[in-house]
């Protein structure tokens, strides 16, 4: 592969695409030139493949391009093998959060279990692999291995919160609030589901006096900023630019909770202090 091929995000993601395709012939492959991915899907499998740091690292090595091409195919043979119905294990199922766009893109998106967010938000039970990978877990699953949609819910519910729960607690034991809020990033595929945890929706209001706003840019990271904090008038600045420069872009919409729900944020609110820049509701 050439170096021009090497750059064209497009030429290269096809190339990937054929070489995957050729090894996976079972499995149906597409590009997702927004995430630059490939999405991977087959019975029991349903998986992301992210291109950027496979073409970072051919444009860092040209000469060796092939061979690193090479590794990479090899490398992701367990992560798409498919998972039997009977392996079912509830205990690596969570909520992932994604916009609205993102599950319409997913084949088999009338098969997962949802549930509404807030806004352009909507999240679906998935299961937590090894090697940072999820798939949405499809009705099939659950159903013949005997379980009912509230079993289901109820386990990603318990899930979501453990995995969150020494965030809730570090916000509660904060010193002080910082001046642009929280941007909590630690989790890359599952960091949007904090919006699904009742503890630390609670946690955010008690420790900020009041409401608090919400965004989440990209699928692996959540900004929080208390409403009546002076950072709280950039805020839908900060989270638009945020999502734009995002290599997973989730949502730019402005969330707001009061500890006990979430909702999309006024609108009128958020341009006072900002009413010149217009295209931040865009």
């Amino acid at each position: 592969m050439d170096l021009g091929t090497l750059g064209d995000r497009e030429g290269f993601a096809e190339r990937i695409r054929l070489q995957v395709a050729s090894r996976y012939r079972a499995t149906e492959i597409d590009v997702d030139q927004a995430r630059f991915s490939l999405r991977v899907n087959a019975p029991g499998i349903d998986a992301d493949l992210p291109l950027a740091p496979l073409q970072h690292a051919c444009l860092r090595e040209p000469g060796r391009s092939a061979a690193i091409i090479a590794e990479y195919i090899a490398s992701i043979e367990n992560k798409l093998a498919p998972r039997p119905a009977a392996s079912l294990a509830t205990g690596r199922l969570l909520w992932c959060v994604r916009s609205r766009t993102y599950l319409q893109g997913v084949s088999r998106a009338a098969e997962l279990l949802t549930r509404d967010v807030a806004g352009d938000l909507i999240a679906f039970v998935a299961e937590d692999l090894p090697g940072s990978l999820m798939r949405g877990l499809p009705r099939d699953e659950w159903s013949d291995a005997g379980r009912t949609d509230a079993d289901i819910r109820g386990a990603a519910d318990e899930n979501t919160a453990r995995r969150f729960a020494r965030l809730v607690t570090r916000i509660r034991d904060a010193d002080r609030v910082p001046a642009d809020g929280w941007r909590m990033a630690g989790d890359p595929l599952f960091q949007g589901s904090v919006l699904l945890v009742p503890g630390l929706l609670a946690a955010f209001v008690e420790r900020a006096a009041g409401d608090v706003l919400l965004g989440v840019p990209d699928r692996g990271v959540v900004l929080a900023v208390p409403a009546e904090q002076p950072g709280a008038q950039r805020f839908a600045r900060r989270l638009l630019r945020e999502w734009r420069e995002s290599m997973n872009p989730c949502s730019h919409q402005v969330l707001v909770t009061d500890g006990a729900s979430l909702r999309p944020a006024d609108p009128e609110r958020r341009r006072q202090g900002a009413f010149v820049l217009p295209w931040l509701d865009e």
